[in-house]
């Protein structure tokens, strides 16, 4: 298979992908049962502490709803969004259009694009996607994130973690005991979530990702939020 064949077929299966999990995903966002809701208002009132004409770089940015609110109002100087899904792109062009500055989207896959990219950024952003790489995959791409941020940028995130020593078993035990908390969902809503979740998410303890931080070269990592749930926080790195 050659290497345009395999992008075609990537971009077709997102595109299969978000027609086909919409309208779980917004079930999800519209319940707030990923605390969406309180993290994007936690990332708010980081940004609000921003120098006038900051980069805002939205990783996997989805259709970029809950970013454009975060930003309403805030002094930004460029807006780059990232996403495999052109559907949510497109959708997302709409939701972006009323920030006060340039704004960018790029298609392609998040970890791909941040090897090649040298556009230095103020703020990266990634909420709720991170987690889909293995350790070393997210080592790569934080120390990516870690050379566009350079000396005063900070990379903030919202992500699946354990708790203090418990593995990705328990952290998964701890997500299906939720079934009764996810009311909207009918059985097979359900179970397309959860197999999504078993097979695609590789969370980390808080340590885990410090020592992520640390050895892509942030010197600071800071907790900001905790969900309701406890299975997701927000940290921010610098250096």
């Amino acid at each position: 298979m050659t290497a345009t064949t395999r992008t075609e077929v990537a971009a077709n299966s997102s595109a299969r992908l978000f027609q086909d999990m919409w309208g779980i995903y917004r079930k999800v966002v519209d319940n707030n049962y990923l605390n969406h809701r309180e993290a994007y208002a936690a990332l708010r009132r980081l940004l609000q502490n921003q120098r006038p004409g900051f980069t805002f770089l939205d990783i996997a940015c989805g259709d970029a709803s809950f970013s454009a609110a975060a930003l309403t109002g805030l002094p930004i100087g460029r807006y780059i969004g990232i996403d495999l899904s052109q559907p949510a792109l497109n959708e997302a062009s709409a939701n972006i259009a009323d920030l006060p500055c340039p704004t960018e989207l790029r298609h392609g896959d998040f970890a791909d694009w941040l090897t090649a990219c040298e556009e230095p950024v103020d703020l990266a952003w990634i909420g709720l996607s991170l987690h889909h790489l293995p350790f070393e995959r997210k080592l790569e791409t934080m120390r990516h994130l870690r050379r566009l941020l350079g000396q005063a940028g900070t990379l903030l995130i919202y992500e699946n973690t354990c708790r203090t020593s418990e593995s990705r078993a328990g952290w998964m035990k701890r997500w299906d005991r939720q079934r009764n908390d996810f009311s909207a969902f009918n059985g097979l809503e359900w179970l397309l979530l959860t197999t999504h979740v078993h097979g695609m998410d590789h969370p980390e303890t808080v340590s885990a990702w410090r020592e992520l931080g640390h050895r892509s070269g942030f010197d600071h990592m800071r907790e900001h939020y905790c969900s309701s749930s406890g299975l997701f926080r927000l940290f921010s790195f610098s250096a």
